[in-house]
């Protein structure tokens, strides 16, 4: 059974210029999945930073293909580049060793190994990944793991950081945010 994302379309007129946007649902268990599935490939030097760059860039790619991302997370632009939000509050979580439900579920199947400055993930236990993903948001994974797994912090800092969705992020004049969201 493929589990697909919530999705919310709306669409607003005002003073004549219509708008449509299209919003999906986060999917913790899929974006679990996903975390793991990273996990369990041979990615070298797996933080934070690189989990929540290589999640971002695995639903860009398969929002681009297909028309919808696997996670359904909120975008935001950060200072370090495009952050999928609730990937990185659990993963944050994770590393405080917050007693929360998403917390223990993650906590099944990833590792940390904190003897590095910025603490790295080892996948301990797969998720069943047929259930959570399917075979095309696999095959997205597959790619942007083998694409930038081995990138260091300046190559994907740089690479996100040049996406037109996160100069447009910080350029936008009506953002009331630190950290503005990502269209």
């Amino acid at each position: 059974m493929l589990r697909i994302s919530a999705v919310q379309i709306r669409h607003e007129c005002t003073q004549g210029r219509c708008v449509m946007s299209v919003q999906f649902s986060f999917d913790f268990d899929r974006a679990l999945a996903a975390m793991v599935y990273i996990a369990s490939k041979p990615v070298t030097s797996l933080d934070t930073y690189k989990l929540c760059k290589l999640v971002f860039l695995s639903d860009k790619l398969h929002t681009v293909r297909f028309g919808r991302p696997i996670t359904g997370d909120v975008l935001r632009a950060m200072d370090y580049g495009p952050v999928p939000s609730a990937v990185y509050d659990v993963l944050k979580a994770f590393l405080a060793d917050e007693e929360n439900e998403r917390v223990h579920s993650l906590s099944e199947h990833l590792s940390v190994d904190r003897s590095y400055q910025y603490p790295r993930f080892q996948m301990t236990r797969p998720v069943d990944f047929p259930y959570f993903l399917s075979a095309s948001e696999m095959q997205a994974l597959d790619e942007v793991t083998a694409a930038h797994g081995g990138k260091t912090f300046d190559e994907l800092y740089t690479l996100t950081h040049g996406m037109p969705a996160y100069t447009n992020a910080w350029q936008d004049p009506d953002r009331t945010s630190r950290s503005p969201l990502m269209s």
